[in-house]
């Protein structure tokens, strides 16, 4: 087992994880093996498996990495879940799918769903932390607040992902006026106990 916070280990990890990104500008993710990974990282075989399982547990961290690096600080530590930090998630989430859709070859249905499912889980894990910490759930039990953040991560998520095939693509100004309705006043009536009538 390699020692996580040595500087040599964390310097094989970033060139594997920049060799397997320029892998994916130029061949699709089921094209890659695990030997064209380690040829671009300048490392043998035994050093990827000392680092990684395979490149399904490589495209998790890659994508997670992306993901911290996508969502700047005084959105993940938001205090509460307002209309601009709601704003700014669309955004940032639908940048992120054009990024990853124009940067990477997706020529896979599995790599582009395990993507789109880690990016929609820690979507909702972080506007999970931010209505845990927020005075926005006052009233609302933990129950309540976890089935709120599994709602409105994947439905920002599905917006944005849906948004790159229209033909207005471009207007995200329109794309954040439509989910920050649904999701503001969906989030009022679930979050503060409110039932439909």
């Amino acid at each position: 087992m390699v020692n996580q916070e040595d500087p040599r280990v964390l310097r094989t990890r970033q060139l594997i994880r920049t060799a397997f990104r320029h892998l994916l500008r130029r061949r699709g993710f089921d094209a890659i093996t695990i030997k064209d990974i380690a040829q671009e990282a300048t490392i043998n075989r035994a050093t990827f498996y000392a680092h990684f399982e395979d490149k399904y547990a490589l495209l998790d961290e890659v994508t997670e990495q992306a993901f911290h690096e996508m969502i700047p600080e005084h959105v993940a530590n938001a205090q509460e879940f307002t209309d601009e930090i709601c704003d700014q998630l669309i955004l940032l989430t639908h940048q992120y799918i054009v990024d990853f859709y124009r940067i990477c070859r997706i020529d896979s249905n599995s790599m582009a769903k395990l993507v789109d499912e880690k990016i929609k889980k820690m979507l909702q894990q972080t506007i999970e932390r931010i209505f845990l910490k927020g005075d926005t759930h006052h009233g609302a039990d933990k129950h309540h607040i976890k089935i709120a953040a599994a709602m409105t991560g994947p439905a920002i998520y599905g917006a944005a992902h849906y948004w790159l095939n229209i033909e207005e693509k471009d207007r995200t100004d329109e794309l954040v006026d439509i989910v920050r309705l649904y999701v503001m006043n969906g989030l009022g009536c679930i979050v503060n106990g409110d039932e439909y009538r």
